[in-house]
């Protein structure tokens, strides 16, 4: 089967030889730069790219003289870095202006050798209006992570093959608290009980929601942040990571998932981190097939996802740093 990147093939009803061509083609297939991501223009993000083994006076030095809106980009010190820092990006847009900006700061960073293996988190901030106060939605969105964190855990690994070393400690797993709490939202239709979900978390859970305020149409400091995504300073692996992040919440705001059949894998396939912490590290094809299929509606979006994930089929466990994936990146 030729997978034909402009179709929308349900790769996780596909079976037999058909399905083995497409994963050849998606293990041969190289990730590129990409002008959009074709998301609606009300989608906002934003970027904290963690680096070690770089001084952060050198990356202080690069922004002021390499770009243009410096005040937006900001450099800043974190203690749980070994000689290195984060730089903090502007709210941005799906604009080739915002890529661009990424790519250059990315491309700095490769020259001075950053580490990004070690310690180095690259965290992600949606705009909380990407999905609004819709409670179906919200559900819908919960429960997705919920039953797919052991995939999004091993595609955010990026170009690594495992996690940092601390990754559970600074993005702590979170699909077993919201099983333990489905039944304060699975069947609600207020959002007040979202609200109320969301509130008592903390801050270093693989989702972070204290700056996320339902129902406000605030562009600043109301975000939903996700902690888990290793650094990286290929900027092609950060555009991946955003993808995924917002068309997961954009499937959820336009209602594109269905809630039934979540309902049925949670009631019958759920796997959740403390009795699975192996799901982490290795490969669940057939959940990754059926999380491409939830989130995007294009072959495209489906490859770059699905290429992230399966990093060439290579499973690794105990490790003890985040080393290289082999290439899945065109230069």
């Amino acid at each position: 089967m030729s997978l034909n990147l402009e179709d929308n093939t349900f790769l996780s009803k596909t079976r037999g030889s058909k399905l083995e061509d497409a994963l050849k083609e998606i293990d041969s297939f190289l990730l590129q730069y990409r002008d959009t991501l074709n998301l609606p223009n009300d989608v906002t993000f934003g970027v904290e790219i963690e680096y070690e083994n770089v001084s952060k006076h050198f990356v202080d030095w690069y922004l002021s003289k390499n770009i243009a809106d410096l005040n937006h980009w900001i450099s800043k010190y974190d203690s749980s870095l070994i000689i290195g820092g984060e730089i903090n990006s502007p709210i941005m847009r799906d604009e080739k202006e915002y890529w661009n900006e990424l790519k250059k700061i990315c491309e700095y960073l490769t020259k001075k050798r950053a580490d990004t293996r070690h310690n180095a988190g690259g965290h992600i901030h949606v705009g909380t209006k990407t999905i609004g106060d819709d409670v179906e939605a919200w559900r819908c969105f919960l429960k997705t992570y919920m039953l797919f964190e052991h995939v999004l855990f091993r595609f955010f690994y990026g170009d690594k093959i495992s996690g940092r070393k601390k990754i559970t400690h600074f993005a702590q797993p979170v699909a077993d608290l919201l099983f333990n709490q489905l039944d304060s939202f699975s069947k609600t239709n207020s959002i007040m009980d979202i609200k109320y979900l969301i509130c008592v978390w903390d801050r270093l859970r693989s989702i972070n929601f204290l700056k996320t305020h339902i129902s406000d149409e605030s562009e600043k400091n109301n975000t939903i942040e996700f902690r888990c995504p290793n650094a990286t300073v290929d900027h092609i692996i950060w555009q991946n990571n955003i993808n995924t992040v917002t068309k997961m919440l954009i499937s959820a705001k336009e209602h594109k998932i269905d809630e039934e059949f979540l309902d049925y894998k949670i009631e019958n396939e759920f796997l959740g981190y403390k009795k699975h912490k192996y799901l982490y590290q290795q490969i669940d094809l057939k959940s990754a097939l059926e999380l491409a299929d939830i989130i995007f509606d294009n072959n495209l979006d489906k490859t770059y996802f699905l290429k992230q994930y399966l990093k060439g089929f290579e499973d690794y466990s105990g490790l003890n740093k985040a080393f290289n994936a082999k290439k899945m990146v065109m230069k």
